[in-house]
């Protein structure tokens, strides 16, 4: 019988709730000889796998608080870095899966997926493809292509009118997260963050988090 030596082995971490679900998932890694979970649970207990081992996709179910945001982290700690993340969605909403892509995230499965689409998933994943349906593909680009037109004039306003910090809030705020979630991330209390977003709002003369999203998202942390 074939082997498959330590070196080719994909690490895998499995985030979600309830344990059953992590379960089923290490059933299906197991199965193929290729696949190793290092390491399951909350994201709390993820975040301890990353520092103590080395990871090459996460599987997570997108409901877990704070998915998006680690596929952002993870993103940006550079070109190639690791793991890649797949998400488990409930339903296909084109839209969310969109945002997720572009929050970081390599791949998008609904949750009705079979054991064997998951496993392809991954290798797929590690071999540096997405994997995401043709749709969510298409508008991830179409979207893209319509930030290009407007960031380099976005980022202008912004350096002229707001701080560093400001412009690292509309960043966050702009690409989904939450008043608490930002403040997480920047590590200040959350009446701050709302404080700065209320100051944001007069300085670009916008009503509401749909404006400043519409008028200012930008894919990048600020400069």
């Amino acid at each position: 019988m074939a082997t498959t030596s330590r070196e080719s082995v994909i690490r895998v971490a499995i985030m979600g709730e309830p344990r059953l679900f992590r379960e089923g998932l290490r059933l299906i890694c197991g199965a193929d000889p290729s696949l190793m979970v290092v390491g399951e649970g909350s994201l709390g207990e993820i975040r301890g796998v990353l520092r103590a081992t080395v990871l090459d996709i996460l599987v997570a179910d997108a409901r877990v608080d704070g998915a998006l945001m680690l596929c952002e982290e993870l993103r940006y700690e550079g070109d190639g870095a690791r793991p890649w993340v797949i998400l488990l969605a409930d339903e296909a909403d084109d839209d969310w899966a969109a945002r997720a892509l572009q929050a970081g995230a390599r791949g998008i499965l609904p949750k009705s997926t079979t054991g064997a689409e998951v496993v392809r998933a991954i290798h797929a994943v590690h071999e540096e493809q997405i994997w995401a349906s043709e749709r969510v593909v298409a508008r991830v680009v179409s979207k893209l292509a319509v930030l290009a037109g407007v960031t380099q004039a976005a980022q202008a306003i912004l350096k002229e009118r707001l701080s560093r910090r400001q412009r690292e809030i509309v960043h966050h705020a702009t690409n989904g997260l939450s008043n608490q979630e930002i403040a997480d991330r920047l590590n200040i209390s959350e009446a701050t963050v709302k404080a700065h977003l209320t100051h944001i709002f007069l300085k670009l003369g916008v009503r509401d988090r749909a404006q400043l999203a519409a008028r200012y998202r930008i894919g990048s942390p600020p400069s």
